[in-house]
C-alpha cells in the first residue's frame, strides 16, 4: 500500500515529464534527421548542378565552335547518321568528359529526337515530351535528381542528377544568346554523395537515440533511487506516527480516566453524603427525607448521564438505516423537550424550504440523540430564554437541517475544538455531547458544521444524503415522545 502509494505520488509528475520529455526529443530528433536529410539533399543537388552546369557551358561552346559551326561553314547538313559526323561529335564529347563523374551525354533534337547518346541504343529514339525537356528548348536551365528504382526502399538504390541544358549558337557575345538548337542533357550519378550524406544522418540519428537512452536510463535510476529514499523516510514517518497515536491514545485514556474518576465521584461524593445523613438520623422529619431522596435520584441520574455519555462516545452504534422522515425526529425531540422550552422560556421555530419531503436512510433513534444534544446545547447557550430555531431544507442529493439559537455564542478559538472529545465550557459537562453528535452524523454519511461568533448565537448546519429509491422500501418511521 505505501509503495503504491509513492509510486503514484511525488514522482508520478516527474515521470509523466520524463516520458512526455523524452517522446518530444524524439520527434524533435526525428524532425532534425529529416531537415538535415532535406538540406543535404538540396546541398547535392545544387552541387550536381553547378558541377553540371559548367561542364554544359563549356561543352556546349566545344560542340558548336568543332562541330556545329564546321559543318555549317562548310554548307553541309549536321547528320549524324553518317559516320564520320558520328564519329567527330562522339570523340569530341568523349575527349571532353573523359575522367570525369558522368554517366551519360544526350543531345535531343528541337523535333525531340535524341540525335546523339553516349549510350548508342538511344540514338535516334525519340524523347517522350516532358514539362523540363520543354522548358529546357525553351531556354530554362536546370536540375532534377531521379532515384533509378522508384519501388526501391529510400536507402538503396541509384541516384541520379540529370540536368538539361538549352544548346545555343554561340554569337561571340556574351550578352547576347544564340539560337536553340538543341537540349544537351547530362546525368550524373550521385549515389556516392547521398549515401555518404545518409550515413551521417543515420550516425547523428544513431547518435542521438544512444544519449537519449543513457539520459532516460539515468533519470530512471534517479527517479527510483529517490522513490527508494522517500519510502523509507515514508516507513519511518509512519512508525513515528504510530508512535504518537499511541502516546496520543494513552494520554486521552489517561484523560478519559481522570474525567471519568472526577465526573463520577462529584455525584458519589453528593448520594453518600445524602445517605450518610439518612442512616444517621434515627427519626428525620418528613421534608428532610423527601429531600435527601430527591438529591439521591437526581445525582443518581446524573451519574447515569454521564456513564452513557461515556459508552455512547466509547462503543458507538453502528446506525440500523430505515427510510425515515427528519420532521419526524424533530418533532420527537420538541415533544420530549417541551418542559425544557416552557422552563426556559425557549421560543421554538420549525421551518421546511421548498416543501418537499425530507426522507433519509438513517436510524431515527441515533438522529433523535444527536438532534437532542444539539437542542440541550443551544438551550444551554440561551441564559435568559430565547429563540431556538429548525430550518429543514430539502432537494434531490441532500438534505439540510440548520439548528440556530440567538445565545452567547462560541469563541473564535473554541470552534475549531467544539467536536474535540473532552472540550467543554460548562463546569457540569463531560464535553462529549457534541463529540458523540459528529460521530452519530459521520456514521450516516453526513457532515455537520457550525458558524458562531461570541455574542451572537451559533448555527449548527446538519447536511445527510437524501434518500435514492435502491434504500429500501421501508414506510417512514413516524416519531413520537420517548
Amino acid at each position: 500500500m505505501l509503495q503504491s502509494a509513492m509510486m503514484g505520488g511525488p514522482f508520478r509528475l516527474v515521470k509523466y515529464f520524463i516520458v512526455s520529455g523524452f517522446a518530444l526529443i524524439a520527434v524533435a530528433t526525428l524532425l532534425l534527421g529529416a531537415l538535415l536529410y532535406s538540406r543535404s539533399a538540396d546541398t547535392v543537388l545544387r552541387g550536381a548542378e553547378n558541377y553540371a552546369r559548367l561542364l554544359a557551358d563549356n561543352l556546349n561552346y566545344n560542340i558548336y565552335n568543332g562541330f556545329y559551326a564546321p559543318l555549317r561553314a562548310q554548307g553541309i547538313e549536321m547528320d549524324l547518321g553518317k559516320w564520320d559526323q558520328f564519329t567527330a561529335l562522339d570523340s569530341l564529347v568523349k575527349d571532353f568528359t573523359y575522367g570525369l563523374k558522368i554517366q551519360r551525354i544526350k543531345i535531343v533534337g528541337r523535333q525531340r529526337t535524341i540525335d546523339y547518346s553516349t549510350d548508342y541504343d538511344l540514338i535516334g529514339k525519340f524523347e517522350p515530351g516532358s514539362d523540363t525537356l520543354g522548358k529546357a528548348l525553351e531556354g530554362k536551365a536546370f536540375t532534377v535528381v531521379r532515384h533509378e528504382k522508384t519501388s526501391a526502399a529510400l536507402w538503396r538504390g541509384k541516384w541520379l542528377a540529370e540536368t538539361y541544358y538549352p544548346l545555343r549558337e554561340v554569337t561571340g557575345n556574351y550578352w547576347m544568346l544564340g539560337k536553340i538548337y538543341g537540349v544537351l542533357q547530362i546525368t550524373q550519378d550521385v549515389s556516392d554523395q547521398y549515401a555518404a550524406f545518409q550515413r551521417s544522418v543515420m550516425v547523428i540519428m544513431l547518435v542521438a537515440a544512444v544519449l537519449m537512452a543513457f539520459l532516460f536510463a539515468a533519470l530512471t535510476l534517479i527517479v527510483r533511487r529517490g522513490e527508494n529514499i522517500l519510502l523509507e523516510r515514508a516507513r519511518e514517518q509512519n512508525l513515528l506516527e504510530e508512535q504518537l497515536r499511541q502516546t496520543e491514545k494513552m494520554a486521552s485514556i489517561g484523560q478519559m480516566v481522570a474525567t471519568i474518576a472526577h465526573e463520577i465521584r462529584n455525584p458519589l461524593g453528593i448520594i453518600r453524603s445524602s445517605a450518610d445523613v439518612l442512616h444517621k438520623q434515627d427519626n428525620p422529619a418528613p421534608e428532610r427525607r423527601r429531600k435527601l431522596a430527591g438529591v439521591i435520584v437526581e445525582e443518581a441520574t446524573r451519574l447515569s448521564a454521564i456513564l452513557t455519555d461515556f459508552l455512547d462516545f466509547a462503543r458507538p452504534r453502528p446506525p440500523d438505516k430505515r427510510v425515515i422522515d427528519v420532521r419526524d425526529v424533530i418533532d420527537r425531540v420538541k415533544n420530549n423537550l417541551e418542559q425544557e422550552i416552557q422552563s426556559r422560556q425557549v421560543q421554538w421555530r420549525q421551518t421546511v424550504v421548498n416543501g418537499g419531503a425530507p426522507l433519509v436512510a438513517g436510524d431515527s433513534d441515533l438522529l433523535y440523540q444527536a438532534f437532542l444534544n444539539v437542542a440541550m446545547n443551544a438551550f444551554e447557550a440561551m441564559d435568559d430564554g430565547g429563540t431556538f430555531s429548525v430550518t429543514i431544507d430539502p432537494d434531490d442529493s441532500r438534505i439540510r437541517i440548520d439548528f440556530a439559537d440567538d445565545g452567547r455564542g462560541i469563541k473564535e478559538e473554541d470552534l475549531r475544538r467544539i467536536f474535540t472529545p473532552f472540550f467543554t465550557t460548562s463546569e457540569m459537562g463531560t464535553g462529549l455531547g457534541l463529540s458523540v453528535v459528529h460521530n452519530i452524523i459521520t456514521a450516516h454519511g453526513g457532515e455537520i458544521s457550525v458558524k458562531s461568533s461570541e455574542g451572537n448565537g451559533a448555527v449548527f448546519t446538519v447536511m445527510l444524503p437524501a434518500r435514492s429509491d435502491d434504500e429500501g422500501s421501508s414506510a417512514p418511521a413516524s416519531g413520537g415522545a420517548a
